[in-house]
């Protein structure tokens, strides 16, 4: 909630002014300026030009002339000027209770003078009116300093394109209950007119039949039913007044919804475009997650796609070996002259070899 806010009375009358507080705003630019040293002495000037230590509050000023505001903190005027638009919605609501009720009255059939009472019904209308004047032209003026950001703007706009649309919301419901009235009120002509010309008193054509009935009726008697006709006479033109009056106030509501139908075709055409760039954030989106998969699906067979390609560089280094390593190791020993194509000899046995005995005696032949 904000703090600022103004915020007006419960018991709103329709003779009450409305009030704003504004404690809170002040108490809050107090303690964000910047005052210096609490503690330190503060001079003042005195009448002669002479300055003197001020310890007492008293005496001193509310404000050195050292002090400053921090506007920092402050909100922006747009701020003031949508608080302003609320306050006068609301002013409108309770003025448009008040002439309902007017309007309720008004509309029952009475013998008594109801000038002040048609008086107070159309300066209720005039001044809803002129609040909705009003608030439009608020409206129209917000907008945002030079030196604003991109997201003060947008914030700007978004609350202008808000207000405009609460307004036009209102003064169509305004100018609906004006349309009843006034034909309520062409209702009442109708039949104060009907009735007239059952008594005779009027014709179709718009002529007064007092003529014809002065002939056969007493003077006193067409006399009353002058004066009959004379008071429905004055009657049907204060209500032609009235209506005439309802049906200006109707055209000017028209005119300021027309006008704020145009910010709020605005904002339907930027909720058109954010909601195609939420379809396109979307479509986006399922095509991240889709890459997202083909990612996950890559990265969970590296391992294997490793081990893969490790052992088919270890086969490929072992067929190398085995093709390379015969014609290293071949080291036969040379053939003799002609032992070509002989077998080998055979391997010594044991009777023949070196380190056996000889015989002892020769044998003999």
């Amino acid at each position: 909630m904000n703090p600022y806010a103004p915020h007006a009375s419960s018991s709103i009358t329709q003779d009450a002014p409305i009030t704003r507080s504004r404690t809170l705003f002040y108490l809050s630019v107090r303690d964000s300026s910047s005052f210096g040293s609490a503690r330190a002495p503060r001079r003042a000037a005195a009448q002669y030009g002479d300055t003197i230590d001020v310890e007492d509050d008293e005496l001193g000023g509310l404000l050195g002339s050292h002090s400053r505001i921090d506007m920092q903190g402050l909100p922006p005027k747009w701020v003031d000027k949508s608080e302003e638009v609320e306050d006068i919605l609301e002013r409108i609501k309770v003025k448009s209770t008040a002439l309902d009720k007017l309007h309720a009255k008004h509309v029952l059939p009475a013998f008594t003078d109801r000038s002040a009472e048609e008086r107070e019904i159309e300066r209720q209308t005039s001044d809803i009116t002129r609040d909705f004047r009003r608030a439009s032209n608020l409206v129209t003026s917000i907008a945002t300093g030079q030196g604003a950001t991109r997201a003060e703007k947008v914030t700007a706009k978004n609350v202008q394109r808000g207000l405009a649309q609460k307004i036009q919301e209102a003064s169509g419901h305004f100018r609906a209950k004006q349309r009843v009235y006034m034909q309520k009120l062409q209702g009442h002509s109708i039949k104060n007119k009907d009735l007239l010309v059952a008594s005779g008193a009027i014709t179709l054509r718009g002529t007064d039949s007092y003529d014809a009935l002065a002939e056969d009726e007493e003077v006193s008697r067409t006399q009353l039913q002058s004066q009959t006709q004379s008071g429905v006479a004055l009657d049907i033109e204060q209500r032609t007044h009235e209506i005439t009056q309802i049906a200006s106030s109707i055209s000017e509501l028209a005119d300021l919804f027309r006008d704020l139908g145009n910010l709020v075709v605005e904002q339907g055409t930027v909720l058109d475009s954010v909601e195609y760039n939420v379809q396109q954030t979307a479509k986006q989106m399922e095509d991240a997650v889709h890459e997202l998969h083909i990612a996950q699906r890559y990265q969970s067979n590296t391992g294997k796609r490793k081990c893969i390609l490790l052992l088919i560089l270890l086969i490929i280094g072992l067929i190398i070996i085995l093709i390379y390593k015969p014609r290293r190791g071949s080291s036969s020993p040379p053939l003799q002259s002609g032992s070509v194509g002989a077998p080998p000899p055979p391997p010594p046995s044991k009777r023949q070899s070196g380190w056996e005995r000889p015989h002892l005696y020769p044998t003999a032949f």
